[in-house]
C-alpha cells in the first residue's frame, strides 16, 4: 500500500507539472515520428452492457465503469459543456469512458447520465453533466491510483458528486 502511496504522489507531481496539457513540441507534423494515441483502454460498451456501476471503497461508494474500473471527473471539464477539456496528451494517461450509443446502461448510479461527442466517434460518458475517464495506472478494479491527482482528478460517488477525500 505504501508503495502505491509513493507512486500516487510522483505521478502527481509529474501531472500536475504538465497540466495535461499540449506539448508544442509534439505538433505531428514529422511523418517519421506519427504515432497513433489510443483515447481508451478497451472499445466502447455494447448499447446493452452495463456501462457504469457503483462499488464500495474505503472513500464510500464510488462509480466504476462495467469491469469494476473507477471512473474519475476533470475538475477543469465545465458542467454541461459539449466537451471534454482533456486534450490528446491529456487522454493518453486519462482514457475517456466511452459508450455506443448516446443512452449507456447504468446500475446504482443516483445521478443525471449523459453523453458528449468522444473520441474516435464514440460517445464520452457524463455524469451530473461532467465527462468521465479512467487512469491508465488504475491496473485492477478497486485501484484507485487517480485520485486527487495534481488537485484536478477525482472519483464520483453514487449521486455524481466528486469525492475529495483520501484515505
Amino acid at each position: 500500500m505504501r508503495r502505491q502511496w509513493l507512486f500516487a504522489i510522483v505521478a502527481s507531481a509529474a501531472l500536475a507539472v504538465s497540466g495535461c496539457s499540449y506539448d508544442a513540441t509534439d505538433s505531428g507534423t514529422d511523418a517519421d515520428n506519427v504515432t497513433e494515441i489510443s483515447t481508451s483502454l478497451s472499445p466502447p460498451a455494447a448499447a446493452s452492457a452495463v456501462l457504469l456501476k457503483t462499488a464500495t471503497s474505503p472513500l464510500g461508494t464510488i462509480v466504476v465503469d462495467g469491469e469494476g474500473m473507477t471512473a474519475y471527473i476533470y475538475n477543469p471539464d465545465e458542467e454541461n459543456s459539449t466537451s471534454s477539456s482533456c486534450d490528446e496528451n491529456c487522454l493518453r494517461y486519462w482514457p475517456a469512458v466511452t459508450s455506443t450509443t448516446d443512452s449507456p446502461v447504468v446500475q446504482g448510479i443516483n445521478a443525471a447520465i449523459g453523453t458528449v461527442p468522444g473520441p474516435d466517434g464514440s460517445f464520452q460518458v457524463t455524469v451530473n453533466g461532467k465527462p468521465i475517464y479512467r487512469y491508465l495506472d488504475d491496473q485492477v478494479p478497486g485501484d484507485m491510483l487517480g485520485q486527487g491527482v495534481g488537485s484536478l482528478w477525482f472519483m464520483i460517488d453514487e449521486y455524481g458528486n466528486p469525492v475529495f477525500a483520501t484515505e
